[in-house]
């Protein structure tokens, strides 16, 4: 077969190539209780020093009103611990975070509107080795 031939074949490959499409990652979560927000990806985390918060965002709809569920994963140590803070109670009242196990926490929607982040801060020996980023977003 010439070149000339082959020529149609590698372009009728390309456009069937590109009408496959591509499957989004981020789909939002089925209708589980305990987890309403959509995922992100792994990438889109703040996190250091082997910390993570899953989900890292939690978004509060009129569709999807929570509680949420959120797990913190820290390295183990002999002597750590993990301190939660945030700005999302008190007087900016967009959220309400309870620590449910030493791992699981509860994200409730707070009865104003807005953004606000909770950082859980890992320490071993007292002092700060990591730490993780929640995000949350009440648009109640």
């Amino acid at each position: 077969m010439k070149f000339g031939a082959f020529v149609p074949f590698v372009f009728a490959a390309a456009i069937l190539a590109a009408c496959g499409g591509t499957q989004n990652q981020f789909q939002p979560v089925g209708s589980s209780p305990t987890l309403q927000s959509p995922m992100i990806g792994a990438d889109a985390c703040a996190g250091k020093g082997g910390v993570r918060v899953t989900p890292c965002k939690v978004i509060f709809t009129a569709s999807q009103p929570g509680p949420d569920t959120v797990s913190v994963r820290t390295p183990k140590g002999n002597k750590s611990t993990l301190v939660e803070h945030d700005n999302c109670g008190g007087a900016s009242g967009k959220a309400v975070l309870t620590e449910e196990t030493t791992d699981t926490w509860s994200v409730s929607a707070g009865a104003l509107t807005g953004n606000c982040k909770a950082k859980f801060n890992y320490f071993n020996n007292n002092k700060r080795v990591g730490w993780a980023e929640l995000i949350i977003e009440n648009e109640i």
